[in-house]
C-alpha cells in the first residue's frame, strides 16, 4: 500500500502547474543550510539590522521597525508621494519578490501578501535613507533634512551605523532583491545621490542602482555597475570583486591536455619562492586577476587584506555560490580562497606574501591568525576543477616539476638556509670553502711539481 501512496504523491507532484525546476530557478535568496553553520554560524547572524523575511521576527528587530516607518514618512514625503502610490508600485512586482525567496513561510503568502508588502517598503525605504544620506556625509553636503538628533539618519549617526548596516547588508538570509530599490525609486520619480546632478532623469536605472549599492560597500568597480541589475546587495558586491564579468583575463579552465590528475600537492608560497617562483601584485585588486608568467619565473596575485570582516564576507559569498544552484553566478570567490589557502600553510607562508606586497592583515595576534583564518574559511568546502584558478596553479605545478631551473633554486634555497641563517654558520662556511680552495689549490701545485720534476729528470 505505501508504493501506491507514493506513486500517488509523485503523480500529484508532477501534475502542479509550476513545477519545481522553474521555481527553483527563481530563487537566489537563501536560508543558509545547518551544515555551513556549524562552525562559524554567527556568520550569517545580522547583528544591527534584519532586512527581508528571514529574521523579520527576531526580538531585536523591534527596536528598528520604528526606524523603518519614520523612513517611509521621509522618503514619501520628500517624492511628494503616498502611502498607497507606493504600495501599488511594489505590488506590481510582488510575484518576483517573493519567488526570490526560496523556503518563503506560509505567513507571507497568499492571503498575508500584504504584510509581505508592508514588510518590503519599510525595509526598502530604509535601506535607501540609509545608504544616501551616508554618501551625502561622505560627500559633505547639505541636504539632510532629518532632525541633528535622529539615532539613524543624522549625519552623525548615519556614520556610526553604517558600518553595522554594510555587515549585515552582505548576509546571506539577510537580502533584499535589488529589484525592490528599482521599484520604489521609480514610483518617487527622482535620482540616486549618485545622479542628482542629471535633473532631467526621474527614473533610477539598473546601473545607478549597482553603484549606488556598490558605493555604499566600499567598492569602486564601474563594469560591474553598469552591468545588468544585481540580484541583491550580496551579488552585486561580490561581482563587485571580480573582473569575470568583464573578462579581466583570458584562460582555459585547465591546461592539464593529457588528464593527469596525480599532480603533486599545491607548493605554498614559501616552496614556490624556493623554487624561484616570485610574487607580484596584480594590475587590479579583483580576486580573479591572477596568472603566472612562466618566462620571467612571476606569479601575479591581487592585494588581499584580511581584517575581522573577511570571515563573514567570504562566507556568505561562498555560500551563495553554493547554494546558487544553476544560475549564472558561478564559483569565483571559492575558488580564489581555495586558491589562497594553497599559497598559506604556515607563518612562512603568510610572511613571504606580505613581502611581495600581496597580502596584508590587521587581525589582532600574529600570521599564525591569518592562517588560521584561511584554514577555518576552506574547512569542509567542495573543491572543483571548473575554474581558471586551478589552471594557473598546474601551470605552476606542471613547471615545478619540469624545470631544471627549480632545481637551482632549490638547492641554493636549502644551502641558504642551512648556512646562511646565522653568523656562525656563514663564518663555518666561507673558512670550509676557503680550507677546500685552498687544499685544491696545493693538490694541484704537487701535481705540476711532480709532473716538472719527471720531465727534466725523464
Amino acid at each position: 500500500m505505501w508504493v501506491v501512496d507514493i506513486e500517488k504523491m509523485l503523480d500529484h507532484e508532477a501534475d502542479q502547474s509550476a513545477p519545481p525546476a522553474e521555481e527553483w530557478r527563481s530563487h537566489y535568496i537563501f536560508r543558509v543550510p545547518p551544515h555551513f553553520k556549524m562552525v562559524h554560524g554567527s556568520a550569517f547572524k545580522p547583528q544591527a539590522v534584519t532586512l527581508g523575511p528571514f529574521h523579520h521576527d527576531r526580538d531585536s528587530n523591534a527596536i528598528m521597525e520604528g526606524h523603518k516607518r519614520r523612513a517611509v514618512r521621509h522618503l514619501l514625503w520628500r517624492a511628494g508621494k503616498t502611502l498607497r502610490d507606493l504600495a501599488a508600485g511594489v505590488e506590481d512586482v510582488a510575484n518576483e519578490l517573493e519567488d526570490a525567496y526560496a523556503g518563503l513561510d506560509s505567513e507571507w503568502l497568499g492571503q498575508n501578501r500584504g504584510r509581505f508588502l508592508e514588510m518590503m517598503i519599510a525595509d526598502g525605504c530604509f535601506l535607501l535613507e540609509v545608504m544616501r544620506n551616508y554618501a551625502i556625509e561622505m560627500n559633505k553636503e547639505d541636504s539632510n533634512d532629518y532632525t541633528p538628533s535622529d539615532p539613524v539618519f543624522s549625519p552623525h549617526a548615519v556614520v556610526h551605523i553604517a558600518a553595522f548596516l554594510q555587515r549585515d547588508m552582505l548576509m546571506m538570509e539577510n537580502q533584499l532583491p535589488l529589484r525592490l530599490l528599482q521599484r520604489i525609486v521609480a514610483v518617487e520619480g527622482r535620482p540616486s545621490v549618485s545622479e542628482r546632478t542629471h535633473t532631467d532623469t526621474h527614473i533610477m536605472d539598473e546601473a545607478s542602482i549597482n553603484k549606488e549599492v556598490l558605493r555604499f560597500l566600499g567598492i569602486n568597480h564601474e563594469e560591474a555597475a553598469a552591468s545588468q541589475l544585481g540580484l541583491h546587495p550580496l551579488d552585486i558586491y561580490r561581482r563587485g570583486l571580480l573582473g569575470s564579468v568583464h573578462g579581466s583575463r583570458a584562460h582555459p579552465i585547465s591546461p592539464n591536455k593529457n588528464g593527469d590528475d596525480e599532480l603533486d600537492a599545491p607548493r605554498s608560497a614559501q616552496k614556490l619562492w624556493e623554487a624561484g617562483i616570485r610574487f607580484q601584485r596584480s594590475r587590479t585588486d579583483l580576486l580573479d586577476d591572477v596568472g603566472f608568467d612562466e618566462g620571467k619565473r612571476r606569479l601575479e596575485m591581487p592585494r588581499v587584506l584580511l581584517d575581522d570582516s573577511t570571515e563573514h564576507k567570504f562566507r556568505n559569498m561562498m555560500a551563495f555560490e553554493a547554494l546558487h544552484a544553476g544560475g549564472t553566478t558561478g564559483n569565483d570567490v571559492t575558488a580564489f580562497v581555495l586558491f589562497l589557502k594553497d599559497m598559506v600553510d604556515s607563518v612562512d607562508d603568510v610572511a613571504r606574501l606580505r613581502k611581495a606586497g600581496v597580502l596584508r592583515h590587521d587581525l589582532a595576534s600574529s600570521d599564525g591568525a591569518a592562517v588560521e583564518l584561511l584554514q577555518g574559511l576552506t574547512r569542509d568546502v567542495a573543491k572543483t576543477r571548473e575554474s581558471r584558478l586551478c589552471a594557473v596553479r598546474d601551470e605552476v605545478e606542471l613547471y615545478c616539476r619540469a624545470s631544471w631551473q627549480v632545481f637551482a633554486f632549490k638547492s641554493w634555497a636549502k644551502l641558504r638556509k642551512t648556512y646562511f641563517t646565522n653568523l656562525w654558520g656563514t663564518v663555518a662556511l666561507t673558512v670550509s670553502i676557503f680550507l677546500l680552495i685552498t687544499d685544491v689549490m696545493q693538490t694541484a701545485y704537487a701535481v705540476m711539481s711532480y709532473e716538472l720534476t719527471k720531465h727534466r729528470h725523464g
